[in-house]
């Protein structure tokens, strides 16, 4: 928002909630955003800590000078293509709120339908003391949705990184989440102790290539969640190499991958006598790998 653009006024006029929901929507529509009505209800539901719902309850109600400002800065956040989730500090992750900053990973959609696949799966085993192991836990969005759901098991949450580490803990704290153990472990050069039933990892799968043509918002995610500084492929390979030593005997693993990678990693997991499946996403695309 500068001085050209049609803009919120601090002054010299009464700003209801439904004329900045109108103007909100105009405005981010020309620049191009789409859902432009949600993205403006989402950030004044935020601001004036309420429901979007209720913002078409109390209409007529006039927004503070305060909250104006908070707005403004919000907005021009959204036109920097910040994502929302950031701008907004959380997430929602299944039904579970994930705080969040530009320390780890935005979950994605595409993630929520690999922890449901992993629920249908072990539903018969809800009340078993399974054990559980997250490679890569970033925000802690996986480990916590299914510490909640396997209540008696114990989730094994692990990451090469200080910052997701912290953000795991805030999270489980948060979801109240007592049977979730969070480790710093490097994958690549190490395996944790112990056999796992569930083995859950979405990892950097961006080639090199892609990631120095992504869109802008991605660029405010951490690079080392998005690509592995190579082929794409890496995590894949350690993998094959090291689930015959983590999974139990009857154990399952279930990994995320790119939009053009089920070939080359069924090659990978064939190559480790592997019997795979995959899994479809929202596009009919092969967005999941189990055995």
């Amino acid at each position: 928002m500068n001085q050209t653009d049609s803009k919120v006024q601090h002054s010299g006029r009464l700003w209801r909630i439904i004329d900045i929901i109108s103007w909100g929507a105009n405005y981010l529509e020309e620049k191009g955003f789409a859902s432009s009505r949600l993205i403006i209800e989402i950030l004044l539901a935020h601001i004036l800590m309420c429901k979007r719902i209720d913002l078409y309850l109390n209409y007529d109600k006039p927004l503070t000078k305060d909250e104006l400002a908070q707005l403004k800065i919000t907005l021009k956040r959204i036109l920097n293509h910040e994502p929302l989730q950031y701008v907004l500090s959380e997430t929602q992750f299944l039904e579970h709120k994930i705080l969040l900053n530009h320390r780890v990973f935005i979950p994605r959609p595409e993630t929520e339908i690999l922890v449901k696949q992993i629920i249908e799966d072990f539903k018969n085993k809800m009340h078993s003391p399974l054990k559980i192991l997250d490679i890569g836990c970033g925000s802690g969005a996986i480990s916590i949705a299914l510490a909640k759901y396997f209540v008696n098991s114990n989730v094994l949450a692990i990451d090469i990184s200080d910052e997701a580490i912290r953000q795991t803990e805030e999270n489980a704290t948060v979801n109240s989440i007592m049977n979730i153990t969070i480790k710093k472990i490097d994958i690549i050069g190490s395996i944790p102790e112990g056999k796992y039933e569930i083995i859950v990892s979405n990892p950097p799968y961006l080639s090199i290539e892609e990631y120095a043509s992504v869109e802008p918002n991605l660029l405010f995610e951490p690079r080392e969640s998005l690509t592995d500084g190579a082929d794409g492929l890496r995590f894949y390979r350690r993998f094959s190499e090291i689930f015959p030593v983590l999974l139990a005997s009857d154990g399952k693993f279930y990994l995320e991958i790119g939009y053009n990678q089920a070939e080359q990693v069924a090659k990978i997991f064939a190559e480790r006598k592997f019997a795979i499946r995959f899994i479809q996403d929202f596009n009919a695309i092969k967005r999941i790998v189990s055995n």
